[in-house]
């Protein structure tokens, strides 16, 4: 495979590591340390220097403000048919484009329809419980008591702790119903649905208790281990027992009538919490769903834009671990091959972020590059994947060369997983809300990314489609 080499930033990497080399055979032969020095020194102001053109951008991370009114509500609309415009830009370079194009019509549809949904008058809740008794009593009770709400029951509590998304960010409100003791998975669940700005309500159930010290130990000892989720107000004590009593009415002193009458359990303050939230918060709370399932239609959305990307990004990758492979088998002296590829990946980072339509200067690729590097030293990866290489080429390849093939191959190795650890990075990076890059999220994604890609056939596959590349291998 040929590979020109035209960008500015690889023939700077690429030469200063050979004129380095060239450098050093000339201090061994003049043996004046003093010139090779300053050659060295130069060379090096040189490569900072074009590295150096634009200024660094601070890398930090924003917080996403879930707080919605009409205008971020219109926000989001127009910035996701703005994404679904990209997608069908984009999608013209793939060979799925009319598929890409039918995805786009289904999600302009989506768009129109929960735009719809946000002029209903009634409120979507749904009830969550282990118990499959409470929550149809509750049910009963409240669609009684309300018609302008509209209620689904959830009783498959484990689905709902592994992807607590299921079924549950449609709805506007959750009561969440507890019998006893809060488990930890529970309140992982209730801890999820807050972070996911879910209307909820906790509603502890005594059923299962007869003493009434009992239920209010267990009841205060609720609020206090959820106090710094849920406000106090929305922790509500229920009682869907219905009580039986006897009654006895003496018509004179001998004769009377006698009947049983039910009391259908407890749930004044329950209803008017709800009635409140109906009369107050019922239009922000539809907006709010109404908001949610626009963030999930962009997901949607990103996901098959995801994938496009990933088809120009994937090749792109092997362009540049070709380039580091054959740079480093050229390359001599083996404590300069950092150097030149350090470059190599600057370049691809800069080339790979242009595929992900973020700008990213040589200055911020260069310090994501050296982080990355670095990372991979204190990590042993460079030092593990060297020793893994050498053992497949000498199982593998009767003509195993112990110097520039290790090296190359490495080199390329490494750049790989520097490329997929920046594509993974960009596929969940959210930049809508004005996200700086946020190098401790690369740094994550590079140990998932070696951690994956350690697996012995992968790395086996990996060299020799890698080695095909030297001559006379």
């Amino acid at each position: 495979m040929d590979i020109v080499i035209k960008k500015p930033i690889l023939v700077a990497g690429i030469s200063l590591s050979f004129l380095l080399w060239i450098g050093q055979n000339v201090k061994n032969s003049l043996g004046e340390m003093g010139d090779f020095t300053m050659l060295m020194v130069t060379l090096m102001g040189f490569l900072w220097l074009i590295l150096q053109r634009n200024k660094t951008k601070k890398i930090v991370t924003n917080p996403l403000s879930f707080t919605v009114d009409s205008v971020d509500f219109q926000k989001k609309i127009s910035a996701v048919k703005t994404l679904i415009n990209t997608l069908l830009t984009e999608s013209k370079e793939s060979n799925n484009q009319d598929l890409y194009n039918n995805d786009c019509e289904v999600f302009n549809e989506k768009i129109i329809k929960i735009d719809a949904e946000t002029k209903r008058n009634y409120l979507e809740a749904i009830i969550i419980s282990d118990n499959k008794v409470s929550p149809i009593t509750l049910n009963k009770i409240l669609e009684t008591q309300f018609t302008t709400l509209k209620i689904k029951i959830n009783t498959d509590i484990l689905k709902t702790v592994e992807n607590p998304s299921i079924n549950l960010f449609e709805s506007d409100l959750i009561l969440f119903i507890i019998h006893g003791d809060l488990k930890e998975s529970e309140k992982r669940t209730i801890q999820n649905l807050v972070n996911n700005n879910q209307k909820l309500l906790i509603l502890f159930d005594d059923i299962d208790y007869n003493l009434e010290e009992e239920k209010t130990l267990i009841f205060e000892n609720l609020k206090t281990r959820l106090k710094e989720i849920i406000e106090d107000k929305y922790i509500i004590k229920i009682s869907t027992k219905n009580q039986i009593t006897k009654v006895k009415k003496y018509e004179d002193k001998t004769n009377y009538q006698e009947w049983e009458e039910i009391t259908h359990g407890e749930y004044k303050l329950l209803t008017d919490i709800l009635q409140n939230i109906i009369d107050k918060d019922q239009e922000k709370l539809i907006l709010l769903t109404a908001y949610r399932k626009l963030i999930n239609l962009q997901e949607n959305i990103k996901d098959k834009l995801n994938l496009i990307r990933k088809e120009k990004a994937l090749p792109l990758i092997e362009k540049y671990q070709i380039i580091a492979a054959t740079a480093t088998f050229a390359n001599p002296v083996s404590s300069l091959d950092l150097l030149a590829t350090a470059a190599i990946n600057t370049q691809m980072i800069v080339d790979l972020s242009s595929i992900y339509q973020q700008s990213l200067s040589l200055n911020q690729a260069q310090e994501i590059s050296l982080a990355l590097g670095k990372l991979m030293v204190k990590l042993g990866i460079v030092e593990i994947s060297s020793q893994a290489i050498t053992t497949i080429l000498k199982t593998n390849f009767i003509t195993y060369v112990a110097g520039g093939i290790i090296q190359g191959i490495s080199a390329a190795y490494l750049t790989r997983i520097c490329g997929l650890s920046l594509i993974e990075y960009y596929e969940i990076a959210d930049f809508s809300h004005q996200e700086s890059i946020n190098l401790t999220k690369i740094k994550e994604k590079l140990q998932l990314i070696f951690q994956r890609n350690k697996d012995n056939n992968l790395l086996t596959n990996f060299v020799k489609k890698t080695v095909l590349q030297f001559p006379a291998v």
